[in-house]
């Protein structure tokens, strides 16, 4: 082997190992979050569900339904397998988020039979404040934004609340959805 072959493969070996780390720390910052997620939620839940009066349901309604929470392949992401049944008829979603260190959050995508194009990005993400995981997503429509904001919260191993807000005006979202899980028992 040549001497410039040796320095080169040696050189490489040097680099692609000292940089190896970098990576590592980088990827790392936000699996502890992740970690923490994944934990908190994972497993099967029913869910029943209060929806406020809206245009739609003057009355307001109820529904249930299930959600499943696994990690992702190699733990990298969080998997959610969301279906209800209710007074606003049959919905059906799959979310996946992973953290992502440029943006200090988790990024999410949402596939689901309400969404027009089938997935979309939630367009602020998602954040994890010690046990309370919250979405925001921003469109507009009509020449209007619109807020969409859901916050995970009273998580326990055996139970937690989702909130859903809506509105044009951070400061004054209004309860569209509340949501309450229960872990459902493991089968033989």
């Amino acid at each position: 082997m040549t001497q410039a072959v040796l320095l080169t493969l040696l050189l490489w070996g040097v680099l692609d190992h000292t940089s190896a780390p970098d990576a590592e720390t980088s990827r790392s910052s936000g699996s502890q979050e992740l970690r923490e997620v994944t934990r908190a939620l994972s497993g099967a839940w029913n869910i029943e569900f209060t929806i406020s009066p809206n245009e739609a349901l003057p009355k307001g309604g109820k529904g249930r339904g299930i959600e499943v929470w696994h990690a992702g392949p190699g733990a990298l992401s969080l998997i959610e397998d969301y279906h209800s049944q209710g007074d606003d008829g049959e919905s059906s979603g799959l979310g996946i988020f992973w953290f992502d260190d440029d943006l200090h959050r988790f990024q999410v995508v949402w596939c689901a039979n309400d969404v027009p194009s089938g997935c979309m990005t939630i367009s602020d993400g998602a954040t994890w404040k010690r046990t309370e995981l919250t979405l925001q997503h921003r469109w507009q429509s009509n020449g209007a934004e619109h807020i969409m904001k859901e916050v995970f919260s009273d998580i326990s191993p055996t139970s937690f609340t989702q909130t859903v807000y809506t509105g044009t005006d951070p400061r004054s979202l209004t309860v569209q959805y509340v949501i309450h899980a229960s872990k459902r028992a493991r089968t033989q």
